[in-house]
């Protein structure tokens, strides 16, 4: 190629650069006249502040997203407790008021409402044995820890099993676990601590392999995995942070044994 065959090459690109910068402009004028992009919903996000406790505060996080389908999904985290990652539920936004519900382990519902710029979101939070205030500040993008999907339920696990654990130099504990299906057909369980003190515990996950039961409970940061054995108890131990509790689960004296 010639020296002066480059100048109609430069000019090519020029304009193919003036074009460009045309193409944009004019492309943003269009987006903007056709309104902003799509934008997440302002209580999405990762949140992070206090419950305000008559005696101390309690640090939370708290995770709201919407998933593809448009439903709202979130996990929340007490720090300093077992409770972590534990899945929201009954969440519901409407403009700046959002609501939703966890178990800690005990069952907490919140009430609050997000300030004119979305940075922040207040309000109360409540229980059987009051309410008090909580406070949270957006710190990112929401990061969710939505539990695996239980097993389908199966006729072999479901119904009322009772166990007693006896722990040297502690008083005996006496539990009940109920395993049924969920709506969809899922299995659900209970596990309620029915002495020295009665305490529910709810399951984040129920996992149903042949033989093998396994249960999560991220509310208290605990699990259980037992297997069911040729004389109709499931034997296996239940797992909370570094303590490992070896629990018998039998079948409640009012039930038969199912097929």
């Amino acid at each position: 190629m010639t020296k002066g065959a480059a100048v109609p090459v430069l000019d090519a690109l020029s304009a193919i650069r003036r074009v460009s910068v045309l193409a944009v402009g004019t492309g943003w004028i269009l987006l903007s006249a056709a309104g902003p992009a799509h934008t997440p919903a302002p209580a999405a996000g990762h949140w992070e502040g206090k419950i305000q406790m008559p005696n101390r505060d309690l640090d939370i996080t708290v995770d709201l997203a919407k998933a593809k389908a448009g439903k709202w999904i979130g996990s929340m985290s007490v720090l300093g407790s077992s409770s972590i990652d534990v899945p929201l539920a009954n969440i519901a936004v409407k403009d700046t008021e959002v609501g939703f519900t966890a178990t800690l382990p005990q069952s907490a519902s919140f009430e609050g409402k997000l300030s004119a710029d979305a940075e922040s979101l207040t309000g109360k939070v409540s229980n059987p044995d009051g309410a008090v205030d909580f406070q949270l500040a957006r710190r990112g993008e929401a990061n969710v820890k939505v539990p695996p999907p239980s097993s389908k339920s199966s006729k072999t696990f479901e119904g009322t099993w009772e166990a007693t654990v006896n722990k040297e130099d502690e008083t005996a504990r006496r539990l009940s676990l109920k395993l049924s299906p969920a709506p969809d057909g899922t299995a659900a369980a209970t596990l309620t601590r029915l002495a020295p003190s009665k305490m529910e515990i709810p399951i984040s996950t129920v996992t149903i392999r042949n033989k093998l039961l396994e249960l999560e409970s991220r509310a208290v940061s605990g699990s259980y995995r037992g297997t069911l054995g040729g004389s109709g108890e499931i034997i296996g131990e239940w797992i909370e942070g570094a303590a490992h509790t070896p629990v018998t689960f039998k079948r409640a004296s009012s039930e038969t044994k199912a097929p």
